[in-house]
């Protein structure tokens, strides 16, 4: 089972303590609002979600969910912090993915087709298809591998 662990309850040494807690499970880690510490590089070290202070249950669940099925995950207020915002190249917001999007996506990245992803999400296939044309819109991707290359990068996928 998934471990929630806040960032500012380790003591001493964090990162020393933080490879340890994540060599023996999976972590979820909780940062406090005021905490600079990158997200990537906590998920470079093991930690396999990390949300922020005051995300709400929505987000606990993804979360869980996405490491439970061998993913990683961050939250869609952790996910703006890394590069998350217009920039001029066609991409949207990336925090602006809701919950079905973010599982819709997970499913494409696994390489599901539309069908598959509708049986497993409980929705139909014309549904899937128009989270897909929302995602690549959002993401600014032109295709499956686009997508989940994006995925990867927002950390809504591990690799």
């Amino acid at each position: 089972m998934p471990v929630l662990i806040r960032w500012d309850q380790l003591a001493g040494e964090r990162w020393p303590e933080l490879a340890d807690l994540t060599a023996d499970g999976l972590v979820l880690l909780v940062l406090p609002h005021e905490t600079t510490v990158a997200p990537l590089a906590l998920l470079a070290a093991g930690v396999r979600a990390v949300l922020r202070d005051g995300d709400g249950t929505d987000e606990l669940n993804l979360a869980r969910s996405a490491v439970l099925t061998g993913g990683s995950y961050l939250s869609r207020s952790v996910a703006s912090s890394v590069g998350g915002r217009p920039d001029g190249d066609g991409r949207g917001d990336p925090a602006s993915l809701g919950p079905r999007e973010v599982e819709t996506l997970r499913c494409i990245a696994q390489g599901l087709t539309h069908r598959q992803a509708a049986r497993r999400l409980g929705v139909t296939e014309q549904t899937i298809n128009t989270y897909a044309k929302r995602l690549r819109r959002k993401l600014g991707a032109a295709n499956k591998a686009e997508l989940t290359q994006r995925a990867v990068e927002l950390g809504y996928l591990s690799v």
